[in-house]
């Protein structure tokens, strides 16, 4: 259902790049729960939101179902989005005496 391929984003400025996610590799199939996790600044959010079609990868392929949503327009990642995604947010919160 969805396949991401050596996904990278980064921002440039200049002659440097500065790499967010660098060769993210995962598969995702229909039903399937994941969970991301990590420390602060690691990149779950922007890979969130490139799995939601909100942001666009740097390099790689994004397969859903089977297409590739690299090649689409900002328009159909858009109605991609709206018509297949949505977001379950659940925020863990520990409480230290």
């Amino acid at each position: 259902m969805i396949k991401l391929k050596n996904i990278e984003k980064y921002y440039s400025s200049g002659f440097v790049k500065t790499y967010v996610l660098r060769n993210v590799s995962l598969d995702i199939e229909e039903g399937e729960f994941l969970t991301i996790m990590g420390p602060s600044g690691a990149g779950k959010s922007t890979l969130l939101n490139i799995i939601g079609m909100l942001d666009t990868a740097s390099d790689g392929d994004y397969l859903f179902y089977d297409n590739n949503v690299t090649d689409l327009s900002e328009k159909q990642r858009s109605e991609f989005h709206k018509m297949h995604l949505g977001f379950v947010l659940k925020v863990i919160i520990k409480l230290m005496n």
